[in-house]
């Protein structure tokens, strides 16, 4: 980081400690249904248009037809294409493409030292519940004041 956004600190680097919140890796994802991740095509019902005078569109609708297992009306229009109509509240068609984040378990983390480093190289505290994390930092935070106050 750059040293001049900082406030020059009126004692050594180890008589500081560094509090972090964290949580886990956040890119990690694992499959989720169309109602976890409120896709609105299952929520509202879609629409699918398909061109039927090609091969493609051909080969479309006889999935939806025969295949998707989607509940469906139809109508045929005039310039080759069909309107497929889904109601809502079934799986959208990619489904199988929808990711949410895996669950990850917070970290409370004490270091010693801040920004300038760790002088003693201390391994890092993990706490593993949030009130004890506080109560450190509420303990450190007073021995800072009366420090200060000292002079």
């Amino acid at each position: 980081m750059n040293n001049l956004t900082r406030i020059k600190p009126n004692m050594k680097a180890s008589d500081y400690k560094t509090f972090q919140f964290r949580k886990g890796i956040a890119t990690r994802t694992r499959k989720a249904t169309c109602e976890e991740v409120e896709c609105p095509n299952y929520i509202n019902g879609w629409v699918t248009v398909i061109d039927e005078s090609t091969d493609l569109g051909q080969s479309q609708g006889y999935y939806i037809r025969k295949n998707s297992g989607r509940v469906f009306t139809e109508e045929r229009q005039e310039n080759g294409t069909t309107k497929f109509t889904f109601r809502a509240l079934q799986p959208c068609f990619a489904a199988e493409k929808h990711e949410v984040p895996l669950e990850t378990k917070e970290l409370y983390v004490v270091k010693d030292g801040d920004w300038r480093g760790n002088p003693r190289g201390t391994t890092p505290r993990k706490h593993s519940r949030p009130e004890h994390w506080v109560e450190e930092f509420a303990e450190h935070q007073d021995k800072l004041k009366t420090a200060i106050e000292k002079g």
